[in-house]
């Protein structure tokens, strides 16, 4: 039985209220192999998805796991499809979409925690966040900071926004 590994996401987005440019809400990777790095190393919060879940359903989960934020039911109901990638390892990841403002005394950090050999081979364990950074980045800026594979989702919103406008 070939089953094909699934994950779903949100890419939440805001107009900054100052210089009006769209920001997008983006996580970074815990852990020390991450710690020093910035560009190409982001990434929209997403994660898998359980065999027979609801795609809309597991992204919200993972959401709020990964960024520590709480989606309301109002929330929930203004969220739509935007697009799928695939992952460099194949992961086939559908990425939903949102306009909101949370406020960054409401960031959280990752509840979701990894374990990681440092230094690899050393047989010391230690345990991280997740993902240590929640941020709304400005989308040009964005574009630089993602991972590559992702690149593409925001360029879809990009052009899901100049066309409602």
């Amino acid at each position: 039985m070939n089953e094909e590994k699934i994950s779903s996401g949100i890419l939440v987005y805001r107009k900054n209220k100052k210089s009006r440019k769209i920001e997008v809400l983006l996580v970074h990777p815990g852990g020390p192999y991450w710690h020093n790095k910035d560009f190409k190393s982001w990434h929209i919060p997403k994660g898998g998805v359980s065999e027979d879940e609801d795609l809309l359903r597991a992204a919200i989960r993972e959401f709020e796991e990964e960024t520590g934020l709480s989606l309301s039911l109002r929330d929930i109901k203004r969220i739509k499809y935007l697009c799928d990638v695939r992952s460099k390892s194949g992961k086939l990841v559908h990425i939903f979409f949102l306009q909101k403002d949370f406020k960054k005394d409401k960031f959280g950090t990752s509840k979701e925690k990894i374990e990681v050999e440092w230094p690899p081979g050393s047989g010391i364990r230690k345990i991280y966040p997740e993902n240590d950074k929640v941020e709304y980045i400005e989308l040009e800026l964005a574009k630089k900071k993602i991972i590559p594979y992702q690149l593409p989702v925001l360029l879809k919103l990009e052009e899901k926004i100049k066309k409602s406008n």
